[in-house]
């Protein structure tokens, strides 16, 4: 049974400067929540007109992550903090235990401790399946994480399981699959699409913004990507957070996958994202060996059964829907640069339309 949503409750919502934080924090406000939202550094601007609080500082101190639960007071806390890419923990990986797998378990002792009432939704991730066999993923499938991010994210997905079996209290995981938005950064191979997409539609031959590699994401007239054959099920972020304050609303905390149920190859959404922009995407991506992953989880498919059935959620924006919002976001902005002087200099007819 869904509880009704109280009025003026306290949410902490961690990692609220990142493309969820944005989607979760403008959902709560809508529905009367006093929010606190914490963020590394500062933001230049203020999104949300002095509606949010804002804490700023590292959770991997000890001192800031007290001292912000103390002062917060949260009835809901939604840790979406992370180091948030799969490749990067490989570069970073003290960092990724502590901040995906330690810091949860902190969030978990301050609860139990100090606010036993307070509710918490903790992102976990389809990476730790790793390269399953499974067709579908759900809550039930054995985990088989192999990197850095997904072992961390592991350990926190069992110990909030832990601790709420052992001590009653309110603690859930969501186990999200791929989600993206216009407000997903250009590290991420669904936003290079779509940037790529959008500037060979808007007749660039090279972009000012650099790929991992520090190359122009589209060089050439090309895009470089590793295996298009990766598939994925890819949702729209604003539907994710939907599902997230669904499972804090719920009388009984569990653990929810949360996905479309759908699988889209990386070659796939090149097809969608280029079609978009009127283009052929096979004349504009190129696959470079040296970007494919030595570990990688091929093939992802949630099955979010018992999230449907539960509480009676399902997506909104389909795979379509949501790379064509991405594209033509990217060309909004990449139009609103080029009428700057110098933004792009170089720029070339297209190479097909």
């Amino acid at each position: 049974m869904i509880e009704a949503t109280q009025l003026k409750r306290r949410a902490l919502v961690t990692g609220g400067a990142g493309q969820d934080g944005w989607y979760l924090i403008q959902l709560l406000l809508d529905r009367g929540y006093q929010v606190v939202a914490q963020t590394r550094q500062a933001l230049e601007h203020d999104l949300y007109q002095g509606r949010v609080r804002w804490a700023v500082g590292s959770l991997m101190d000890e001192a800031f992550l007290s001292g912000m639960l103390a002062e917060a007071q949260p009835d809901e806390i939604y840790n979406l903090a992370a180091v948030s890419r799969p490749t990067m923990s490989w570069d970073i990986p003290i960092e990724t235990t502590i901040l995906n797998g330690l810091v949860p378990l902190r969030i978990c002792e301050y609860i139990r401790r100090d606010r036993p009432s307070c509710r918490l939704f903790q992102a976990s991730s389809s990476e730790i399946f790793g390269d399953t066999s499974s067709d579908h993923q759900d809550e039930l499938t054995r985990t088989n994480p192999g990197t850095p991010y997904g072992i961390a994210k592991a350990y926190a997905h069992q110990i909030v399981g832990a601790y709420r079996q052992q001590h009653g209290l309110h603690l859930s995981c969501g186990i999200l699959f791929n989600h993206e938005s216009p407000r997903r950064p250009l590290s991420f191979v669904s936003q290079k699409i779509a940037h790529a997409a959008a500037a060979a539609g808007l007749g660039l031959f090279e972009t000012r913004e650099l790929d991992d590699r520090g190359r122009p994401i589209l060089s050439g007239g090309k895009l470089y990507l590793g295996d298009v054959n990766v598939r994925r099920d890819f949702g729209f972020a604003g539907d994710f957070v939907e599902a997230m304050h669904l499972v804090l609303q719920n009388s009984v905390p569990s653990d929810y996958v949360i996905g479309t149920g759908e699988a889209h190859s990386i070659a796939e959404f090149c097809e969608v994202a280029f079609k978009v922009s009127g283009l052929d995407w096979t004349r504009y991506v190129e696959v470079d060996s040296s970007l494919l992953r030595k570990i990688d989880s091929r093939f992802t498919q949630a099955d979010p059964t018992k999230l449907k059935s539960e509480l009676g959620w399902k997506p909104k924006i389909d795979f379509t829907g949501l790379v064509a919002m991405m594209v033509k976001e990217r060309m909004r902005t990449i139009e609103l640069q080029l009428q700057q002087p110098a933004m792009y200099e170089k720029r070339k007819d297209r190479v097909d339309r």
